[in-house]
């Protein structure tokens, strides 16, 4: 499947460094050297081999045109780090959320993926670029903070998007252990979110 190994090595390093971002196909070719073809049929080789997974983009929404562009995850955090050469991930940094936000949603799509759930996975982004980090079918928009002091500024993407009413409930999920509801947008520790989705019927 990988003719020049070299080429897909580079790809390799430019894609977990990119990791969790969207996909610019253009960009990660002049990055890492890799014609932009070439990088689209080795994001197609990772997917193909459960290396990796596309997070699709919501398009639905009508009041705020949407970015069309996926997002690509690597398969396991461990090996994002690794490949992108990290050392420690300290707590309260950039770097720290980003993987919060990745351990999260591989969280969440092996939960429907062991319950054989139809509900599809995806991200929200306005061209005025208002975010929702996580959408599950038309039952939860789910923004995600590693803070442990969330607060309703958190929830500005959320709000955003219940304009649009397709969307039945409305959550940030973080690391806040005081849970509530504040203006219909319910704000929940990450374990009692995913308790809450083991439990689905």
């Amino acid at each position: 499947m990988v003719r020049k190994i070299e080429y897909f090595l580079n790809f390799l390093d430019m894609i977990s460094i990119n990791n969790g971002e969207e996909l610019h196909y253009q960009s990660l070719a002049n990055d890492s050297g890799v014609p932009a073809r070439t990088i689209q049929n080795y994001v197609q080789i990772l997917e193909d081999t459960l290396l990796g997974f596309q997070l699709t983009a919501y398009v639905k929404t009508k009041k705020r045109k949407a970015i069309t562009r996926s997002k690509f995850y690597l398969f396991d955090l461990g090996v994002a780090n690794c490949l992108a050469r990290r050392g420690q991930i300290e707590e309260r940094s950039e770097l720290f959320g980003k993987t919060f936000e990745h351990f999260l949603i591989r969280e969440v799509k092996s939960i429907l993926e062991y319950r054989q759930s139809e509900m599809e996975l995806f991200y929200w982004r306005s061209t005025s670029q208002q975010e929702v980090d996580l959408i599950i079918g038309n039952s939860f928009a789910i923004e995600i903070k590693s803070t442990d002091k969330a607060n309703e500024s958190h929830a500005k993407g959320l709000k955003a998007l219940r304009e649009e009413g397709q969307i039945k409930r409305y959550l940030v999920v973080s690391n806040d252990k005081l849970e509530r509801k504040i203006d219909g947008i319910e704000f929940l520790h990450w374990k009692t979110f995913i308790l809450m989705l083991l439990a689905l019927p």
